[in-house]
């Protein structure tokens, strides 16, 4: 009757087992392909292609041909490229073998994709956004962590 009763108790609990093992191997997963990884700085400056690009939440961990780690770069978007609504956003535009550029001491980004460049400034969620008023952009540009604690141009 015990192992009967154990046998039970096995199948029942087996799901919530193999919910949290599945869990624990996603997470280990995540930290591992990100690896390690640098924040950017606006004094932080890149011409090079994309070897990967691995998104987690709102950020994009990208590794570049001549870097060792991976760079930290907060999504963002531009409401002039594809719907005018809806913007599009770093993540979906950048791929691997494109070529990025930052300059030093700037935020703006650019994708080259072929024969189209696109540009995105880092963390900004509304640029060239129509529906937002103007005060209200400035007002969450003040807040990007590129041009608040990582400005080291000053």
């Amino acid at each position: 009757m015990k192992k009967l009763i154990k046998r039970y108790v096995l199948k029942e609990y087996l799901p919530v087992i193999l919910v949290f093992a599945t869990l624990i191997s996603i997470g280990i997963y995540q930290v591992i392909r990100i690896g390690e990884f640098e924040e950017i700085f606006l004094s932080t400056e890149f011409d090079e292609k994309v070897i990967d690009v691995y998104q987690e939440k709102s950020y994009l961990f990208v590794l570049l041909t001549n870097r060792a780690k991976r760079l930290e770069i907060r999504n963002s978007f531009n409401y002039d490229y594809e719907d005018e609504d809806e913007g599009i956003d770093l993540y979906s535009i950048m791929k691997q073998e494109d070529r990025v550029i930052k300059r030093k001491c700037s935020d703006t980004m650019f994708v080259i994709k072929g024969d189209k460049e696109y540009h995105f400034l880092i963390g900004e969620r509304l640029y060239n956004n129509k529906e937002k008023s103007k005060e209200f952009i400035q007002k969450w540009n003040k807040r990007r962590r590129i041009v608040t604690t990582n400005n080291d141009c000053r």
